[in-house]
């Protein structure tokens, strides 16, 4: 029986450990890719409810005087074709004025050149995307230029229609940035006027970015701005800027959790057996005890107690146990990306402890362990019955 027991315990703490292991690593990988959106991400995003640009008409100021905005930058973001010899490709061209990098962090995202937006009339320098550099093939130290092209609509008609509507801009990369392939293989920052210019759009912006002071609340800053821009525009916080991936992110959890409970229930069919070989080895002290007038629910109840003690030492084994693997990967980086061989942007697996996880592990695992202690004690039932007929 002590046998049994134990490996009732060992079953429970190893899939416990696991699930708290499993669920910090998702939690690593997850704030891993959401710290390199928040690299080029502002705090909170300003945009109109409806349309894609929209007049300043004095919003900007208004927004920087708002108590914990620390700093705001208008930009203009829309869709070009960007050419290179024989090699093609749609980007998103975004403009952004000089307070960008004071609402970003965009400058430490950097790994080649530098952050400058110098514009010369139809030519400029702009900043682009890794993945759009590597796309286009363009030679390191290139002189020449990239060909920007974009397509105003309104000028498609008449019988040259196509060379009227169509507008060529030289571009120059001043410097290479790399967060992750959403923004790697899409974006050129360039300065907001050439983008206005582009876009024909001499006063128009499509987004007001916020830098919030970090000794503010974040939401009160965000209720503070909706409140001041109106009804017109919503205020969007990096989660929601995000919404696709976050929701997709918080499904794949979801998914996690309720494969692991699946395997710490089957986990818990050794408690089961515990339990009946448990209360069928003192069926003769049930038969006692019954005898002396301990009515069947007092003895259901002790058998009920001990099985919630085994899961109970169970979870709580494999919580600490998981935890203890949790930071030790976190502070020692055991297990290793690639085998560490520096061609990763992290050397090890990324994780991510969180309390409250551990709080839905450990209600998962006692939840089940109670019912893994309930299903047998029918057979107290059936003893004491049996006692009771002169059995």
């Amino acid at each position: 029986m002590r046998l049994i027991g134990r490996v009732a315990v060992l079953s429970i703490a190893v899939s416990t450990a696991a699930m708290v292991l499993i669920l910090s690593v998702m939690n690593g990988m997850n704030r891993f890719v959401a710290e390199r959106f928040w690299g080029v991400d502002p705090d909170l995003k300003i945009e109109a409810a409806r349309g894609k640009f929209f007049e300043d008409e004095g919003l900007l100021e208004r927004i920087r005087n708002v108590a914990g905005v620390q700093s705001a930058s208008a930009v203009i973001e829309d869709q070009a074709l960007l050419a290179y010899g024989e090699q093609t490709a749609m980007v998103r061209l975004k403009g952004v004025d000089s307070a960008f990098d004071q609402v970003t962090d965009i400058r430490d995202q950097i790994y080649s050149g530098q952050y400058d937006l110098e514009t010369v009339g139809d030519a400029a320098l702009v900043l682009m995307g890794g993945g759009v550099y590597n796309q286009m093939q363009i030679p390191p130290a290139n002189g020449n230029a990239c060909r920007l092209y974009t397509v105003d609509a309104n000028r498609l008609s008449g019988p040259f229609a196509m060379q009227q509507a169509v507008a060529s801009y030289a571009v120059y990369p001043s410097g290479l940035f790399s967060s992750i392939p959403e923004y790697d293989n899409q974006y050129l920052f360039c300065d907001l006027g050439f983008a206005r210019h582009v876009f024909d759009a001499e006063s128009s912006i499509s987004a007001i970015e916020v830098k919030v002071d970090s000794t503010f609340k974040l939401a009160r800053v965000q209720a503070c701005l909706q409140q001041e821009a109106g009804d017109a525009y919503t205020v969007k916080d990096r989660i929601e800027q995000q919404q696709t991936m976050f929701r997709s992110m918080k499904a794949e959890k979801l998914i996690v959790v309720a494969v692991f409970a699946f395997v710490m229930l089957i986990a818990t069919f050794t408690m089961v057996a515990n339990q009946m070989l448990l209360i069928y080895e003192k069926r003769h002290d049930i038969r006692i005890l019954s005898s002396m007038g301990m009515r069947t629910e007092r003895l259901r109840l002790l058998f009920l107690l001990h099985g919630v003690l085994v899961s109970l030492w169970g979870t709580f084994a494999g919580v600490v146990v998981g935890s203890l693997l949790t930071f030790g990967q976190q502070y020692f980086g055991w297990v290793k990306l690639g085998g560490g061989s520096g061609n990763y942007i992290t050397d090890a697996y990324p994780v991510n402890w969180q309390m409250g996880d551990v709080l839905a592990v450990v209600a998962i695992g006692l939840c089940i362990g109670f019912v893994a202690s309930a299903l047998p004690l029918k057979q107290v039932s059936s003893f004491a019955g049996k006692i009771r007929g002169g059995v």
